[in-house]
């Protein structure tokens, strides 16, 4: 097991050295919002993505030409839709508060598109008070445009390099098994936000919460992490497999 001393500034003042998280990186459809999943059944649905496929990796690697153009318009319409029941995870400005107090940079890689990430961050967002709203300085907001996508690490090897961060001292927060996967293929901590649905990818998770909030305890108070949790090769995909988030 590998200690991580807590993320606050108190802490890090006492003592600079030790191993802390000094960035969080969020998925952002169900956890940073509340869950979408009727509409990521309707894709599979309408798509009609066979067993073992991701929505998005099926639309990549198996459709060409009209077929592809037609899917890309059709994930692009239910993503638009679904944007009208968009709001924020409970007990996310808590976290956000937690985090801006104790200067932890944060980020978003989404598989969504940009226009989404634009609505979350401008009509969503834009919705709490002006105190709150500077709260969600997310830096950088990675969309499905940078490839490869979740759950390659390149994104969140994107990040570390960014922000001067090594990727072990990076958390990123999720709710599917193709999140904690970029974590943990980067050498991240992961934490999986646990709903009914997704407790199939708790094995590969090194904290497990049920509501967002629940970090902030963890994070200030310091906690251990099994880094040699093994991410290669885990099975991943289930009846809910690879979410556009």
């Amino acid at each position: 097991m590998t200690h991580y001393w807590p993320s606050t500034k108190d802490a890090a003042t006492a003592d600079p050295t030790a191993l802390r998280i000094r960035g969080v990186v969020f998925d952002m459809d169900g956890t940073l919002t509340s869950p979408i999943n009727e509409y990521l059944k309707k894709m599979r649905n309408v798509l009609k993505v066979p067993p073992g496929y991701g929505t998005l990796e099926y639309v990549e690697e198996c459709l060409q030409g009209e077929e592809y153009d037609q899917a890309h318009k059709t994930l692009v319409e239910i993503e638009t839709e679904a944007l009208e029941s968009m709001q924020l995870s409970d007990g996310l400005v808590d976290l956000l508060r937690f985090l801006h107090k104790n200067a932890i940079p944060i980020a978003i890689i989404t598989r969504n598109n940009k226009l989404a990430v634009e609505h979350f961050l401008n009509t969503v967002v834009g919705r709490l008070p002006e105190e709150e709203q500077r709260l969600f300085a997310f830096d950088p907001a990675i969309d499905r445009a940078f490839k490869p996508a979740k759950p390659a690490p390149e994104a969140m090897l994107h990040i570390s390099q960014r922000w001067k961060v090594p990727p072990e001292q990076l958390l990123m927060v999720g709710d599917h098994g193709d999140d904690l996967l970029c974590g943990l293929r980067a050498g991240s901590v992961v934490a999986l936000l646990r709903y009914a649905c997704n407790t199939e990818f708790e094995s590969i998770a090194h904290i497990v919460v049920d509501r967002i909030d629940g970090l902030v305890s963890i994070l200030e108070h310091g906690f251990d992490a099994d880094m040699a949790l093994a991410a290669k090769d885990r099975p991943v995909r289930g009846k809910l497999a690879a979410p556009i988030s």
